[in-house]
Formats: structure tokens, C-alpha cells, sequence
């Protein structure tokens, strides 16, 4: 076998995922198969799956389903998903190849180039008014593109199923969960394009020409378009007020109230909405009208 570490849950996953010892021998097979230059693995930014850079390629090896995750419909979404980017001419890794390697556990793995670039996330933090400005602009062009009817090219979900029975609501005051779960059964869903999903600091490079590149396509799915907005404000902008205002189309109230249905259909809204209030050192948000003040005097404080 190749692969030799235990995997029965959630934690062993999580204290082996970023070994490139334990995961070489495994890597090593699969560019043989796929007839690809392997060369030493390197550690990328850590998040849910096994992302390593060997040489020009990216290779991420989705977590097992012994660990507890099944990764099968996140492999599809982000294969069939990369493969469309690059048709569309939008700045992504180009997948170079997919598949499934059987061995101790069925590994499913992705295979992209590597496009070298800085975190957006951090990159933000230093630049200056033209740049951030810059950057908007070719962000808001990019998911202009980006975001599309896709039908048949990933399976539709059941946004509205996931968001009344969303796990994540349970660390909210009872109070904030339930004002969003009664907004999120409130929210026109049919109207759908793909999104990413997942457009945090960590998922957008600045390339050398400054251009945005997006990484990372397992969570897109077929959306409404301002189901990007809740990643984007939270965990790309951080609820800056100078970038809120860069990328608003509307009005201050609309583009508040569509932050927020994005937050309360979301996934990981739940998450953010916590994050941030750690972040900010402000106690956590116990009503939706906390929340909306907080964006308010984000959007319309110019100091």
C-alpha cells in the first residue's frame, strides 16, 4: 500500500492532511499514472482537502469517506467546473487531470497547473486606494463572466434544505438562528446562475499582470448571483467599508439586504457571521437588525 496512515474520522484526517510524507508515495503513483513530471511536495494553504504543489502542478487528494466527508460530489462539482472556466476564458489553474486512485482508501484527486500569485486576502490589507480600486474592477468583470446559467454541467441543491437544517446555526444565539432561518424560507431561489461559492482571501491569487485568479471550485454551485457576496464581504473584504463601496451596484440599504440574504442561505453564513464579531472584538450579532446596522456603518463610514 502507499498510503498508510489511519483514517477513521474527522481528526485523523485532520492531523495527517498536510503530510507530505504520509501523501508522496500516493502523489508519486498518481503522476506516474497520468504520465506527468512529479517532483517534491510542498505545503499550500491548508483548508478541508490534501493541496499540495509538486513542480508546475497543484494536486489536491479529496479526503476519503472513511474520514466522514464524502468528497465524490465535491471531486465532480470541481473537475466539471475548472474544465468550464478555462473554455470561458476566465483566470483559473487549468485542470491538467482528474481521476480516483484505489489503494488503502478510494482517493479521488484533481490535478491543476500551478499559477503562481499572492493570497488576495493579505495582499488587501497593504495596498493602496488604486490598486484596491483596480482590483474591484477586474473582480466585478470576472464574475460577470463567471456567473452564467450552467444547467446540466453540475447537479442543482436544495439551498433552502441545507440552510433550514444547517448544523453551523447552532453555535448562534437562538434568537439570530431563527430570524435566519425565517428569511432564508422567505428568499426567491429560482433564479440561478454558478457561483463560486467559496470567494475567500485564500481563494483568490493576485497574479504577476494583477489580475485576479480564483482556485478552489468545490463549493460552486448553481445559485442566485448575490450567493457570492457572503464570502466575498466576510472573508474577502472583511466588511471594509472603502471595498464595500468599490463593489456595491446599488443603493447602501439594497446591497445590505442582499449581503443578507446571502449570509442567511449560505452555508457557512453561519460561521462568518461569528468570525467576524471575533474579529471585529464585538460581542456576537443576537438579531439580523445587529447585523444590518454593522454593514450600515460599514457602507456609510467614509473616515
Amino acid at each position: 500500500m502507499l498510503f498508510n496512515e489511519p483514517i477513521h474520522n474527522w481528526n485523523e484526517w485532520g492531523a495527517i492532511f498536510q503530510s507530505t510524507k504520509a501523501f508522496t508515495p500516493l502523489a508519486e503513483e498518481i503522476f506516474r499514472r497520468e504520465g506527468l513530471a512529479f517532483t517534491e511536495l510542498s505545503n499550500l494553504t491548508p483548508g478541508t482537502n490534501a493541496v499540495f504543489r509538486t513542480g508546475d502542478y497543484v494536486v489536491k487528494i479529496f479526503a476519503p469517506r472513511e474520514s466522514g466527508m464524502d468528497s465524490q460530489l465535491d471531486y465532480s462539482n470541481e473537475s466539471a467546473v475548472c474544465e468550464a472556466l478555462t473554455r470561458w476564458r476566465i483566470s483559473t489553474p487549468r485542470l491538467i487531470a482528474h481521476g480516483t486512485i484505489q489503494d488503502t482508501y478510494l482517493f479521488y484527486y484533481i490535478i491543476t497547473e500551478y499559477c503562481p500569485g499572492e493570497l488576495a486576502g493579505p495582499w488587501l490589507e497593504s495596498a493602496s486606494p488604486s490598486q484596491s480600486e483596480g482590483f474591484i474592477r477586474q473582480l466585478k468583470e470576472l464574475l460577470q463572466t463567471l456567473h452564467r446559467p450552467a444547467r446540466g454541467l453540475i447537479p442543482p441543491m436544495d439551498l433552502l434544505k441545507r440552510a433550514m437544517e444547517n448544523p453551523r446555526l447552532e453555535r448562534l444565539p437562538v434568537s439570530l438562528r431563527d430570524e435566519m432561518t425565517d428569511r432564508a424560507a422567505r428568499l426567491d431561489l429560482t433564479n440561478t446562475v454558478l457561483v463560486h461559492g467559496d470567494l475567500t482571501g485564500e481563494n483568490i491569487l493576485i497574479g504577476a499582470n494583477g489580475q485576479p485568479v480564483i482556485i478552489d471550485c468545490a463549493d460552486s454551485c448553481p445559485a442566485p448571483w448575490w450567493y457570492e457576496l457572503a464570502p466575498l464581504v466576510f472573508e474577502l473584504f472583511h466588511c471594509r467599508g472603502d471595498l464595500l463601496r468599490l463593489f456595491a451596484d446599488a443603493n447602501p440599504e439594497t446591497f445590505v439586504e442582499q449581503i443578507m440574504d446571502a449570509v442567511c442561505i449560505h452555508d457557512f453564513g453561519a460561521n462568518m457571521l461569528w468570525d467576524t464579531a471575533v474579529r471585529e472584538g464585538i460581542p456576537c450579532f443576537s438579531h439580523l437588525a445587529e447585523v444590518r446596522e454593522f454593514l450600515m456603518s460599514r457602507m456609510c463610514n467614509h473616515t
